[in-house]
């Protein structure tokens, strides 16, 4: 009996993000990613100079048909010297800027063009693969700005419950160097965590608990049953 407690998973072994019932938290993350090489970017500018006149649009309006069969054909992309080439306006620097920063350079750029432009940029290859201890693992396209870690476990149809929650893998590549780094899931802070907001092409790995064997959602009624069961055990014996 009491080796099936200890390898028993509890509620609270499943809970995320534990806090206190009479303390109030407030956690603000302002990490915002920055743009790297090789990130594919939909660029959409709204204006209301004539149609006739609006040689982007036109041009992406022409493509729109390319962008379901091959996002790569549509989207453009930022080359290996950190600059992205659109149409006519010619190359931008776009390695180290946010997307909201990188909006208000193309928007300034493109007011010599067009009247009163609105710029709207968003990354097409935004993918997270998500393997382990997770009900649906695979590989996710995000759509969702500044997305996090428990954005991405719950694409994944959330950890089962023999998911490691205390120790959540992260494989991260930048500038062709990986990093291997763990995220602990039950502590609140990690929602101050600058790693806590995924970057593209994360790999994301929950390892199983360790020696852990049996899943009961009401400790207290397992533990009543089991003695039950004994004391049944101890009276037919006697006899």
């Amino acid at each position: 009996m009491l080796l099936s407690i200890s390898s028993c998973i509890t509620n609270k072994d499943l809970e995320y993000l534990r806090t206190s019932n009479k303390e109030e938290n407030t956690f603000i993350n302002n990490y915002e990613y920055r743009l790297r090489i090789g990130d594919l970017l939909s660029v959409q500018i709204s204006t209301t100079t004539e149609m006739q006149h609006d040689f982007f649009n036109k041009e992406q309006t022409s493509n729109s048909q390319l962008m379901m069969q091959n996002p790569y054909l549509y989207g453009y992309l930022i080359k290996e010297n950190g600059v992205l080439e659109l149409p006519t306006l010619g190359e931008i620097k776009a390695e180290g800027f946010t997307l909201r920063e990188l909006e208000k350079i193309i928007q300034h750029i493109t007011s010599d063009f067009f009247d009163d432009p609105v710029i709207k940029l968003n990354i097409i290859n935004f993918e997270v693969s998500v393997l382990g201890a997770v009900n649906n693992p695979g590989k996710y396209n995000i759509v969702q700005p500044k997305p996090d870690l428990l954005y991405a476990i719950s694409c994944a149809g959330d950890m089962t419950q023999f998911g490691n929650r205390k120790k959540v893998k992260i494989v991260r590549k930048e500038n062709e160097i990986s990093t291997i780094f763990y995220l602990d899931l039950t502590n609140s802070s990690v929602l101050n965590n600058a790693d806590f907001i995924l970057h593209p092409h994360d790999v994301i790995y929950v390892a199983p608990l360790k020696k852990r064997f049996y899943v009961f959602n009401n400790l207290p009624s397992v533990i009543a049953m089991t003695m039950s069961a004994f004391t049944l055990f101890l009276l037919i014996s006697n006899k």
